[in-house]
């Protein structure tokens, strides 16, 4: 190693960078370096012309992205000499200090550790720079190692150790548990409402003051009873989740909705047409899969006919000529028919059973309300019991609290029993479709009919027979073409009519045929009309 004592006009890039310091002490080290830095540089008799490093946040590569700007500005010959206070704070990985020190050695820069020049063609200090590097790399790999084992344990723990906390969820540090943030449980419970009653989740976050990907990102995953938390580090070989429990914001009824509303908005819902189509969404070229959209077509005589087509041939490519270019009349009534006939009506089925229940849609609404009152209660008897067993409270202190949340529990279940009793014939959504059994008829054995059967074998009225055909409305249509498509097929597809061009003879327009591919494991092939051209 040599001193540089003489005087220079070296023009300087300084380098300063955080080591191992906790968060609080970042500021100041550096804010050390740039003084010693500035000083050693005025010493010197040079002049600092770029400053590199200097983070004083957590953003994830930033060092190591000033060093490579540092050393494609060397390249460039930005400036004479490079400083850094101490040695440890050139490079905490051997591998990338090599490859630094030898362009610096490339294009003639020198380099200094204070005001101390470092002979870079000298072996003794590359050594010496190597095991200091060596040594940097050991200790911030191994700190780094324990911090992260240290906060996945608290996480084990229940313990938040990881970024912010889930939206809408307190932390006590004293009393060791979670609280939920009632405002903002209201204003997402607001925005859930208002987004399955159909409002746009970018105008939700415009109004709420969010950012859409963000108001995603929280209803999707964050309004339930878990958080999930993801400690990650490549370099350690180290990818963990954590899931901690937190207490809910939304029941997982409406968080469902939510996650169904979502996916149904990325497929069938996505593109809808303005003009109604009953199988808007549902219709897909079975050649290329792209989704086929509603187009009203007119001629000379004002006649408008309605067409299922791809949007964007000239931009689409599709193996199937020519490209699908469906009536839509004739493929709603088919689909719409064998539909029928396979699952009924639901709408009239799911109407015949809640007729026979008196007040049946209030009774429902009470019993769900009842349901999350006395679940809540026994939340906050068990929270009560918690602070008992830390030794948080005595059981004397929380004697009365559990008796007055226990005679509350006694009211919500007798009133609760009693709506069952009264609810008792009247079957859930889930097990309406679970029922629905399809009946051989003697007289016609090949038009099988459709009833509801409970578990006291009791039928009821509204499945596929001609009354209840007759009776079925455009939104009963709708409701069973929904049941149906609403949700991916086993092999990630999207359940719809899928299209594509049947067998004919050659040079004449071939007839289109369509495959029905539904959530209900069932699958039908059958031949349509020919295609139709516009005008």
């Amino acid at each position: 190693m040599s001193s540089h004592n003489g005087h220079t006009s070296d023009r300087f890039g300084a380098l300063v960078r955080v080591s191992t310091e906790k968060q609080e002490q970042q500021g100041e080290s550096l804010r050390t370096q740039r003084k010693s830095n500035e000083r050693d540089v005025e010493r010197l008799g040079g002049t600092i012309v770029e400053w590199y490093g200097g983070q004083e946040h957590a953003t994830p590569g930033w060092e190591h992205a000033e060093v490579d700007r540092l050393l494609l500005d060397a390249a460039k010959k930005r400036f004479d000499a490079v400083i850094v206070a101490y040695a440890d704070r050139w490079s905490r990985d051997n591998a990338k200090s090599k490859e630094g020190l030898d362009i610096l050695r490339k294009h003639g820069i020198r380099f200094f550790i204070g005001a101390s020049e470092m002979d870079l063609f000298d072996p003794q200090v590359r050594f010496v720079l190597g095991m200091h590097a060596e040594v940097g790399e050991f200790i911030s790999l191994q700190q780094s190692k324990k911090s992260l084992e240290n906060r996945i344990e608290r996480a084990r723990r229940g313990i938040p150790s990881s970024g912010s906390n889930p939206y809408g969820r307190k932390w006590d540090k004293k009393a060791n548990q979670w609280s939920v943030d009632q405002a903002k449980k209201a204003q997402i419970a607001e925005i859930a409402q208002r987004y399955l009653a159909g409002e746009g989740l970018d105008k939700l976050a415009a109004v709420f003051g969010w950012t859409e990907s963000n108001l995603r990102v929280v209803l999707r995953e964050r309004c339930g009873d878990t958080w999930l938390i993801r400690f990650q580090s490549d370099k350690l070989n180290i990818d963990e989740t954590v899931a901690v429990s937190v207490p809910r914001l939304l029941d997982q009824t409406l968080i469902q909705k939510m996650l169904d509303r979502m996916d149904a908005n990325r497929t069938y819902l996505h593109g809808k047409p303005k003009r109604p189509y009953l199988l808007g969404g549902y219709v897909f070229c079975a050649a290329c899969g792209y989704n086929l959209v509603g187009e009203y077509v007119g001629n000379c005589g004002n006649v408008v006919k309605r067409y299922y087509r791809h949007s964007s041939p000239a931009r689409h490519k599709c193996p199937c000529k020519p490209q699908p270019y469906v009536p839509a009349d004739k493929i709603e009534e088919e689909v719409v028919s064998q539909l029928f006939d396979m699952f009924g009506n639901p709408a009239a089925i799911t109407r015949a059973i809640k007729a026979s229940v008196p007040d049946c849609e209030q009774s429902l609404k009470r019993r769900n309300k009842l349901a999350a009152d006395l679940d809540g209660v026994k939340k906050a008897r068990q929270n009560v019991l918690t602070l008992v067993g830390k030794g948080l409270t005595t059981m004397e202190e929380a004697e009365s609290q559990l008796k007055g949340l226990q005679e509350r529990v006694n009211v919500l279940q007798v009133e609760l029993d009693r709506l069952d009793r009264a609810l008792a014939d009247v079957p859930t959504e889930q097990q309406v479709k679970v029922y629905v059994e399809r009946i051989e008829m003697a007289m016609h054995p090949d038009h099988p009919s459709i009833a509801l059967v409970d578990d006291d074998g009791n039928e009821y009225a509204g499945g596929n027979s001609i009354g209840s055909w007759l009776a079925m409305t455009t939104a009963d249509k709708k409701r069973l073409i929904d049941a149906v498509f609403s949700g991916p097929l086993v092999d990630g597809k999207p359940a719809g009519v899928y299209v594509s061009q049947g067998a004919g003879i050659k040079y004449r327009p071939k007839p289109w045929q369509y495959t029905i591919r539904g959530r209900m494991d069932f699958e039908l092939v059958m031949q349509t009309c020919r295609p139709i051209p516009p005008g």
